[in-house]
Parts: C-alpha cells; structure tokens; sequence
C-alpha cells in the first residue's frame, strides 16, 4: 500500500506471471491520477491478472464471455478495485504502436474515471470519457516516465 497524503491509498498486486511490473511506480501513478480526478479519499486496490483470470472474473461478474481490459469494482465510500489484464495490455500495444506500459496506465486511468462516475456506454459519454483519459494521461506522462514501470521477466 502507498498512504499518501489527502487520505489516498492504493495497493498493487501482480497476480500475472507476463511481464514483471513495478508495483511501486504504478501504485504512484494510479494515486497520482486519483489526485487528479478529483478524489480527496479513496482506496484503490488494483490487481494485475492474465487474460484467464479476467475472462473467468468477466464471465463471473457480467456475464460476458472471453477476456477485457479492465474491469472496475465500486464498493462504496471511496472504495474501489480495479482488476487489470496484462495479455490484454500487450496484445493492444501492439495493435495500437504504443507501449504495454502506456496501456497499463490507460486502463488504470479508463478505471479511476469509471470509479469517479464516468461512463462510457452512450457515444456522448464515451467521448467525454475519452478527452478526460487524454488529459490525465498528458497530465501524468509529464511526471513520470511510465516505462520505467515495466521489467524484462526473469525465470
């Protein structure tokens, strides 16, 4: 866990055996993007997983088959969880050129917005949501250098 100031706390779990990840600076980045967002209070606990565990938990909670990229839990009182696919993560890199680190914080940041109230199921909200992702993005890509948050396995 990162307690920071302003009552923000996020914990970091890497339950993927993928990629080797920075818990730490993730776990900056994601409290950081809280700040940003507008929460005062919060405790977020985010959760690296494979693309098998999030299809099985995608399944299980919204009757959906197959994997996603993230899937976002409120529980109330400034209490959230975001469950993150890595596989899902490097597969979209590649298709969009960017980096897996980048797609990381993309969902990290797509999960905060979805925890503040945003929604992306109408076209209107969607492109709302997007121009908030962008300007978060921008916001935090000029503190940090999100590929420091990545490591080459090592088995």
């Amino acid at each position: 866990m990162i307690p920071k100031s302003g009552g923000v706390t996020v914990a970091v779990r890497n339950r993927q055996r993928r990629l080797k990840i920075n818990t730490r600076l993730l776990a900056e980045i994601a409290r950081q993007a809280l700040e940003l967002a507008g929460s005062t209070r919060a405790q977020l606990g985010i959760v690296l997983v494979s693309d098998v565990t999030i299809a099985r938990l995608n399944a299980q909670y919204h009757a959906t088959p197959g994997p996603t990229d993230i899937l976002s839990f409120d529980y109330g009182d400034g209490e959230g969880e975001l469950i993150i696919s890595v596989g899902h993560a490097v597969a979209q890199a590649r298709r969009f050129r960017t980096t897996v680190a980048r797609e990381i914080v993309l969902y990290v940041v797509h999960g905060i917005l979805h925890l503040n109230g945003y929604n992306d199921l109408r076209q209107r909200d969607k492109r709302r949501m997007r121009a908030a992702e962008r300007r978060l993005i921008g916001r935090l890509s000029r503190i940090h250098k999100f590929g420091n948050m990545l490591f080459p396995q090592t088995t």
